[in-house]
């Protein structure tokens, strides 16, 4: 499709069509493990929806994410990488996505990215403590929500702990 081919040429037009559909869905992003889970109104569309080769644009842009992550993500990447993130979990809140996002190699990427950011969160110093950490925090916890949409779509976990 249109979309896809272009973002190659342009990625930032591929990062404004992911900000628009992250906007439609932003009710599926419950990223808030203290309090219940909610059920959005809108299930989001099946991947056959979606734009030709999504999940293999995905993919690419992810590992190259991935691949500068281990030297320092720049705050347009990082900026990518959880807009990324943000579309598989908005994805996976249909359930009939989940099984084709879980054997991709996207829960590879993510957990090394959230390893990377938590490794940056953890060597904090002093000095390091006065930036601003929100956008690696940010990552980590939808990390966990895309983990949760995979191993536990109807949140089983979520709702036993919030009673």
């Amino acid at each position: 499709m249109f979309v896809i081919a272009t973002c190659k040429r342009d990625p930032d037009y591929f990062k404004i069509w992911l900000e628009i559909f992250i906007s439609s869905y932003e009710q599926c992003l419950d990223v808030d493990f203290e309090k219940p889970p909610s059920r959005p109104d809108e299930v989001p569309p099946v991947l056959t929806l979606l734009p030709d080769n999504i999940l293999q644009v995905l993919r690419h842009q992810l590992l190259q994410c991935v691949q500068k992550a281990s030297d320092g993500l720049e705050p347009e990447q990082q900026n990518l990488a959880l807009l990324l993130l943000k579309f598989l979990i908005i994805i996976c809140r249909n359930l009939s996505n989940v099984e084709e996002i879980g054997t991709c190699s996207y829960i590879n990427h993510i957990i090394t990215m959230t390893t990377l950011y938590i490794q940056q969160l953890k060597s904090r110093t002093k000095e390091k403590e006065m930036m601003d950490h929100s956008q690696a925090e940010d990552f980590v916890r939808h990390s966990l929500a895309f983990c949760e949409s995979l191993y536990d779509p109807y949140r089983n976990w979520r709702h036993r702990t919030s009673r």
